[in-house]
């Protein structure tokens, strides 16, 4: 049993070896060529990534849209952990997602976040989750990462960068979002394992496939009083 119990630590990708025989660094392709080069492949599995917008809804799920695609379509569950908008399912199911293979989870409190973050990964399902208040821990975020290493699979934090950029974390990537126009990102690598911070991407989404437009800027039926056209609540 003690043999079976090394060999399972040893088989894990953030169990770090001497003399260059560490277990090579698996990744999942982001969909988008010049990130995968960014990020030496893509997306890193067994891992948990943080992407910190500056403000949601500028484009950071239409850069996770292909690894949702992946996921759905090899029969995985897609868990939303506490998102900030509801996901609008036209825009999904027109990006060729299995609808019936997403989750959309709300927590009450920071326990619960937690808890469905971590059993959502241990399941093996994609795990997209926001942060709350008060943001994780150290020790909440490493509960996270030893998970994810123990699933083989990615997950994926959103946090804001004005609230986690100063304090330490054990994720593995750390990428911060900035808008550069409609599904035009600015990326900036603030931690990778093995690279230098401070790299810069612009990356462009391609066409926008659900853009949240603010309730003023909404045509009024003057006569009925209500909204006359449909309001796209989740910017990808």
């Amino acid at each position: 049993m003690p043999n079976n119990n090394i060999a399972a630590v040893l088989t894990r990708t953030d169990t770090w070896r001497g003399r260059n025989r560490r277990s090579p660094r698996r990744t999942l392709s982001t969909g988008h060529r010049s990130l995968d080069l960014l990020l030496q492949g893509g997306w890193p599995v067994s891992s948990i990534t943080e992407l910190l917008p500056q403000q949601p809804g500028i484009g950071e799920l239409s850069l996770l849209l292909p690894t949702l695609k992946y996921y759905a379509d090899n029969n995985q569950l897609c868990v939303w952990l506490d998102p900030p908008y509801q996901p609008y399912a036209p825009a999904l199911v027109g990006a060729n997602i299995a609808l019936n293979k997403l989750l959309l989870v709300r927590s009450k409190s920071h326990g619960e976040w937690l808890w469905a973050a971590e059993q959502s990964i241990r399941s093996g399902a994609l795990l997209m989750a926001w942060t709350r208040q008060p943001s994780p821990r150290y020790a909440d975020l490493r509960k996270l990462q030893l998970a994810a290493a123990d699933s083989g699979n990615a997950a994926f934090l959103f946090s804001s960068p004005s609230k986690v950029l100063g304090s330490p974390s054990p994720v593995a990537l750390r990428l911060e979002l900035e808008s550069l126009g409609v599904n035009q990102l600015l990326l900036t690598l603030h931690k990778m394992r093995g690279k230098a911070a401070g790299e810069k991407l612009a990356l462009s989404l391609g066409e926008p496939w659900a853009q949240r437009t603010d309730l003023a800027m909404l045509p009024v039926d003057r006569h009925h009083g209500y909204l006359s056209n449909p309001i796209l609540r989740l910017n990808g």
